[in-house]
């Protein structure tokens, strides 16, 4: 019984009965995760079956153990895709409640060939483990273009939508909120309905090379402005490089505003 004291562990009932509803203070009873649809069923007419035995198809287990990744990906993705490779199949046990349990080793990056454990219970009673063999993928809501966006040319609302994707590697910077993109501009030319990447986009720049700006310094009740011409683009907050106008002198100065540069006394 120890080997059904599982970390983490999706749980299916196939029942022939009705579930009853639970009682004030008692726990709900397990409703099926997956259910046998006819088409699998008839599919097996044909297989050995002895009396007094049931079978458990390799679809029911693919069902719990898409149950079991869903709740693992919970967060990172709204859904996922399992392939099952073995037990290609049925598995015969003893006639009566059958419960499945599928188990599997804790990983950050869930994807891919893994191997789970599926344990069998018949009427409460341990019967056996065997191991399953799936591929995993992951599917992941992502950002896309609805058109081409240049390099530099700000995103705007209805320049990006949303689409559903198959990930088998999670650790990829794909983004996931069109509020990421919104206001920011493109580093790179981004075709419609490819996904965005965090790396593809950055903030827009508030002045450009060859800029005339205001420079202004302050301190205390103090400010003085003069003209400058900007050396580099600049972000809100970055520090950049403008001469002076009057002077010829060359400063360092942070971009505070659309056309505006700040430096310090």
């Amino acid at each position: 019984m120890n080997r059904l004291s599982l970390l983490s562990v999706a749980t299916i009932s196939l029942v022939t009965s009705a579930v009853l509803p639970a009682m004030a203070g008692e726990r709900a009873p397990v409703r099926p995760l997956f259910q046998v649809q006819g088409a699998v069923a008839h599919q097996a007419q044909g297989l050995p079956q002895a009396r007094g035995k049931r079978l458990i198809y390799p679809e029911q287990i693919r069902g719990v153990i898409h149950d079991f990744v869903k709740r693992e990906l919970a967060g990172r993705a709204v859904d996922c895709q399992v392939a099952i490779g073995d037990p290609q199949q049925p598995i015969v046990v003893p006639s009566g409640t059958v419960d499945l349990q599928v188990s599997a080793g804790r990983s950050d990056e869930p994807l891919g060939r893994r191997v789970f454990q599926i344990h069998l219970a018949v009427n409460g009673r341990f019967i056996k483990t065997v191991d399953a063999t799936a591929d995993v993928a992951a599917i992941v809501e992502v950002v896309v273009p609805v058109r081409s966006i240049k390099v530099d040319e700000e995103i705007a609302v209805d320049d990006v939508t949303t689409e559903r994707i198959v990930l088998y590697d999670l650790k990829q910077p794909f983004v996931t909120s069109p509020a990421e993109v919104i206001g920011k501009a493109a580093i790179r030319p981004l075709p419609p309905q490819n996904a965005i990447r965090m790396t593809s986009v950055r903030r827009p720049f508030a002045v450009h090379k060859g800029d005339r700006v205001t420079i202004e310094a302050r301190q205390g009740g103090l400010s003085i402005q003069t003209v400058g011409v900007t050396k580099s683009h600049g972000e809100l907050g970055q520090t950049i490089t403008v001469s002076n106008v009057d002077s010829g002198k060359e400063l360092r100065a942070t971009v505070v505003a659309p056309g505006v540069v700040r430096v310090s006394f």
